[in-house]
């Protein structure tokens, strides 16, 4: 299987030309195959490949012992961000074997090009947190940065007892505990996973942070949420992902992806599921005596047993969970990001038209709370025409034709 390596933050036509003359394939075993002998070529070969060294260094013992295995396929490597002046930043992912409802080993990586080749470090440590700091702000947003060194900050100074995350779907609604408490790769320990379905099957974020993707394979991706808080979040099995830029913040709610059975890095999976998993710095996390969405949860005496409980509620696997969110949250409004294309912002209305004055802007890739919808003037939006229109939290109309839901229909109740 193979995805194209693209360069997503190219700023000018040469650098561009530079990018497609270098261009090259991570194949499944990890390597880079290197059409023409360039200098750019050599670069990117001689990242990819200190990039899995670091990987398998760092990543590879977890690996072997969440997979059940002896020997792993080469690190995929998978760079969102070059610079010119010898900086990237991207993802890295160990595939998976066949086995049982298992999601894939994944790391961020930012990496800098010295006289020694690639210095690379791996999200969750000191080190990834002190080379973010002194990427170019075109590589690690200064919003990455600041977000990178709270998540590490707090990774040891995080609660046992509440989480302060809610569960992967919206306030208020049930869904499934198909699979209770278990392994990142089924029977491997911490039992840091769990699988939920229900409802709209529509995926959400647990908390606010930023997202990431790995193993982008067509519709499907390993989704990953970093947390202010010290905890991470990643995301499997799903289609129908967010298109968000990797990066981009999001709040509690913000829609990811739907769930399914899809598999781009491996593994399997039995019915559509989200296989929703805990980590705290680098490192997967039991989620026994973890309150999450307002339940504790406790394993069981094997993988996928255990149950749930709050107040004197208990609900054991095959059972419904309402969410409850996260503990610090209030009841929460659907959300969607502004993509208004090929500009930089989108007008803000007074109602829900065009011959509405304009009372603001929202920047793009901005998070907006939507408190209910309208129908109104026709708009022709980033995705063809529509008149949907969506009134903000902060009182604004914005027309449905450039907000991100994951819908096309209403994601909001009608406006009274």
């Amino acid at each position: 299987m193979f995805t194209a390596l693209t360069a997503q933050t190219a700023k000018t036509a040469t650098r561009r030309r530079i990018l497609a003359a270098a261009a090259t394939f991570v194949t499944a075993t990890g390597l880079l195959a290197l059409p023409t002998a360039t200098a750019e070529t050599e670069r990117q070969r001689d990242l990819a490949e200190s990039v899995r060294s670091t990987m398998l260094a760092e990543r590879g013992a977890t690996a072997r012992e969440q997979y059940e295995v002896t020997s792993l396929d080469e690190p995929l490597v998978e760079p969102t961000r070059i610079s010119e002046t010898g900086w990237a930043f991207g993802s890295t992912t160990i595939p998976l074997p066949a086995v049982e409802h298992a999601a894939p080993e994944s790391a961020l990586f930012v990496a800098r090009r010295g006289g020694r080749g690639w210095e690379v470090a791996l999200d969750g440590t000191a080190d990834f947190v002190s080379l973010a700091k002194r990427a170019p702000t075109e590589i690690v947003s200064e919003g990455e940065k600041t977000l990178f060194a709270q998540n590490f900050a707090a990774r040891n100074n995080t609660a046992v007892a509440d989480t302060g995350l809610g569960l992967p779907w919206a306030t208020g609604v049930a869904w499934w505990m198909g699979g209770g408490p278990h392994g990142n790769s089924g029977n491997s320990r911490p039992f840091s996973s769990i699988d939920f379905n229900g409802g709209d099957g529509r995926v959400l974020a647990a908390g606010e942070g930023r997202v990431y993707k790995s193993c982008v394979r067509g519709r499907s991706a390993l989704v990953k949420v970093l947390h202010p808080n010290g905890y991470s979040t990643t995301y499997y099995h799903m289609y129908d992902l967010t298109n968000l830029p990797d990066g981009s913040a999001v709040r509690t709610g913000t829609y990811l992806g739907h769930i399914g059975n899809e598999l781009p890095c491996g593994g399997s999976s039995s019915g559509a599921h989200v296989h929703f998993s805990l980590l705290r710095g680098d490192t997967h996390v039991s989620v026994n005596r973890m309150t999450i969405g307002g339940w504790t949860f406790y394993e069981g005496s094997a993988a996928y047993g255990g149950y749930a409980l709050r107040g004197g509620d208990r609900v054991n696997r095959g059972g419904r969970l309402t969410n409850y969110g996260g503990g610090n949250d209030t009841p929460s409004l659907p959300t969607g990001t502004v993509n208004g294309g090929r500009y930089s912002s989108v007008n803000l209305r007074s109602g829900p038209s065009l011959d509405h004055n304009i009372v603001g802007t929202v920047a793009n890739g901005e998070v907006v709370r939507i408190s209910c919808t309208a129908r109104g003037g026709v708009v022709n939006g980033v995705w063809g025409n529509t008149d949907l229109w969506n009134k903000l939290d902060t009182g604004g109309w914005i027309s449905d034709g450039f907000v991100d839901t994951g819908s096309n229909d209403p994601v909001a109740p009608a406006c009274t």
